[in-house]
Formats: C-alpha cells, sequence, structure tokens
C-alpha cells in the first residue's frame, strides 16, 4: 500500500490553474450536460453514467483524505453506507423533503466522521488504514444485526424522489442531480482547498512531525480532514441509494472500499479531475467485466497495475508524461539536426569565446627548455643571522 501511494504520489505536486486547463473544463462540462440528448432513452446506460458520477464523487472526497491530506482510509465504503442508509430510512419512514434528505445524509455521514476522526486523528499510515478498513468492514454487519432500523438482510426499498415537481425516479433527472451535486461540492473542495483550512491539510501532509512547529493542531487538523470527507461521501451515499432504489448490506462489501481506493491511485494524488477520471475508467472496467463472474476482481486489479506501470502518477500525469516524452523526442531531433556532419572536427570546449573571437593558434612547437636550471649558489642563510644589515 506504502508503495503505490509512492509511485501514485508522481503526480500529487500543486497544480496551478491555466487556460488550457479551464477551457478542457468547460468542454468536459459541456459534453456532460448534452450526454443525455444522446443517451437518455438507454436507460442501462443513464444509470452507468449516474454510478460513474456518484462513484467520482466518493473518490474526489477520498483523495481529499489521501492526496491533500496524507491521510489512508479503506472505509470509504462504510460512510458511504451510512449516507445511503440514512436517505432510505428518511425517505421511507418520514416522507422528508428531498433537500431536507440530502443535507440529513451528509450530516449524519459528516458526524461519523467526527466520531472516527478522534481516535484515527492519534494513528498514521497503516495503522489508520487498518482502523478504517475495521471501520468498514463492521457497518454491513452492523446493518444486518439491526434489522429493526435497516430492514437487516432484505434491506430497504428507496421510494421515488421529487425536487421542484421534477420526478427524481428517471434515470434522466437524476443523471443531472448527480451532475449538479457533483459539481457544486468539487466547487467547494476546491475552495476549501485554496483556504487556510486547506493549507493546513497539505501541511500535515508533507510532514506530521514539523507542522506543530508551524503552530499547526495536527490532531485538530485530521479530526476536520476527516470530518469534511466523510461528509461529501454522504451526499454521494444519499444518490446511490436513490439510483439503486433498494439499500441492503450485500452493496456495501470490502470490495467498494478498495474499489475506491483504487480509484484514487488510478486517478493521481491530489487531483480532482484525476479522480473523476479513475472512478470513471474504474465503473466502466468493472460494468464490462461483470459477465465474467469471478474474474471480475481480477481484471479490475489488473487494470490497477497496468496503469501505474505505463502512468506511474496516475491518469492525471498523463498529459505531462506524453508532453515530456514529446519535447524529448522534438529535443533529440533538433540535436541531430545541429550536429556537424561525419567526418568533420568538432572545435573543442573553451578553444573558442563568444567575446574574444576564435583562439589563435600557437605559431609551431614549443621549444624545449635551453638547459637544466642552475642550482642554488649557497645555502640560504637563516633569518636574523649576524652580519645581516
Amino acid at each position: 500500500m506504502a508503495a503505490l501511494l509512492r509511485l501514485a504520489g508522481a503526480g500529487a505536486a500543486p497544480r496551478r490553474a491555466s487556460l488550457p486547463a479551464a477551457v478542457a473544463t468547460a468542454v468536459v462540462l459541456a459534453a456532460a450536460v448534452v450526454f443525455p440528448l444522446a443517451e437518455g432513452g438507454n436507460a442501462p446506460v443513464m444509470g452507468l453514467a449516474t454510478e460513474a458520477l456518484i462513484y467520482g464523487l466518493v473518490t474526489l472526497s477520498l483523495n481529499l483524505l489521501m492526496g491533500y491530506g496524507g491521510q489512508v482510509s479503506i472505509g470509504h465504503g462504510g460512510l458511504l453506507a451510512v449516507g445511503a442508509y440514512t436517505t432510505a430510512i428518511l425517505a421511507s419512514r418520514y416522507g422528508l423533503p428531498f433537500i431536507v434528505v440530502l443535507v440529513a445524509a451528509g450530516l449524519a455521514t459528516g458526524l461519523t466522521g467526527l466520531l472516527l476522526g478522534l481516535p484515527a486523528g492519534r494513528l498514521r499510515s497503516h495503522y489508520l488504514a487498518v482502523a478504517t478498513l475495521g471501520f468498514g468492514v463492521a457497518v454491513p454487519q452492523i446493518a444486518l444485526n439491526l434489522g429493526g432500523l435497516t430492514g437487516g438482510f432484505t434491506g430497504i426499498i428507496v421510494p421515488p424522489e421529487s425536487l421542484g415537481g421534477i420526478s427524481l425516479g428517471s434515470p434522466v433527472p437524476l443523471y443531472y442531480l448527480a451532475l449538479v451535486v457533483l459539481a457544486l461540492s468539487a466547487a467547494a473542495i476546491r475552495s476549501l482547498l485554496t483556504s487556510p483550512t486547506g493549507r493546513r491539510f497539505m501541511a500535515v501532509r508533507d510532514s506530521e512531525d514539523t507542522a506543530p512547529t508551524m503552530g499547526i493542531n495536527t490532531g485538530r487538523t485530521k479530526v476536520v480532514l476527516f470530518t469534511a470527507s466523510s461528509f461529501f461521501t454522504g451526499l454521494a451515499g444519499c444518490l446511490f441509494a436513490l439510483n439503486n432504489g433498494i439499500v441492503e448490506p450485500d452493496s456495501f462489501t470490502f470490495s467498494l472500499s478498495l474499489f475506491f481506493f483504487a480509484a484514487v491511485i488510478v486517478g493521481g494524488l491530489a487531483s480532482m479531475w484525476g479522480s473523476l477520471l479513475g472512478a470513471a475508467l474504474l465503473v466502466v472496467v468493472q460494468q464490462e467485466s461483470s459477465s465474467l463472474g469471478g474474474f471480475s476482481e481480477t481484471i479490475l486489479g489488473a487494470a490497477v497495475v497496468l496503469v501505474l506501470l505505463l502512468v506511474p502518477g496516475g491518469l492525471a500525469a498523463l498529459p505531462r508524461r506524453v508532453y515530456r516524452l514529446a519535447t524529448r523526442g522534438r529535443g533529440r531531433g533538433a540535436g541531430a539536426a545541429a550536429s556537424s556532419p561525419p567526418g568533420a572536427a568538432s572545435p573543442l570546449p573553451g578553444l573558442e569565446s563568444p567575446h574574444l573571437g576564435p583562439a589563435s593558434p600557437p605559431s609551431g612547437p614549443a621549444s624545449p627548455p635551453s638547459g637544466p636550471a642552475s642550482p642554488p649558489s649557497g645555502p640560504a642563510s637563516p633569518a636574523g643571522a649576524p652580519g645581516e644589515g
């Protein structure tokens, strides 16, 4: 796990916004908005696209924790379950408005992250990973044992919700809802990262030992980080419940937490677009390999290894890697064109100065010394000898 994080960390350098990045963002958003115009009548495709947006939001929240905060978590599947069960319980038993249910799912999951972050804030590296792993494994078991609240093995059927008179039971409105929630969450995370709180996150990530010397309370920073990441995961859990139509323990197995962890690594640490690309790629791979039964997880793992071998920094580092290879090739071509033809004598370094002109060659061979050096006439008199003036 540590090796994977170091390998993917090649793409974790801070990135400054640029005009090409803004143009690319606008193009991707425009494509996402018009996508239902082409595939709106295909319910399975729209469901898969909505799932990619939901998983992208979970991966983005996990990357906030891992890429920008340096904290490892393998339990975000459990946090997603908290948000989904909160949605299912409030929607099926209390009939609350959807906006209230969405906010409640985020707050309930954020509170869970707060409680998880209090003890986890004292842990590091693999100890923290094991603690979150235990949480992710425990949540489905808790849901099984609390049958009166969670429905036990059968789960809870989520009734169709509506927002402003628009039914969210149809694939296209739910897709647009997931897109809006993802865009707003990404903007909020971006704003958080550029604030002093975000700089504290990255200071703890860069060096947890030296952060206190800058006046940063590392324990409190970790708790805030866990809470923020859990809140956005809870929003994704609400959308997950609506998209699936039922919330049951089998939907939140340990492999789901591993899926989100792999999506962060494949997309690239500390990259928001990398999180979305990694989640979308793995959703497609998982869907295409689902018909192969037990080989689905093997193919998913092989895809992760293949991406890391080809692009060590994740998909976020792919444009820089392609640009580096292209400029290296042009540099070699320019160097070969500028080199002197075969057989031509190349000047030695230092024989020519840009200011003084070419150095004049020697007029002839150097003359040998005229003879042996004459020996000293006598021993040197010691300083201060008698008779010296």
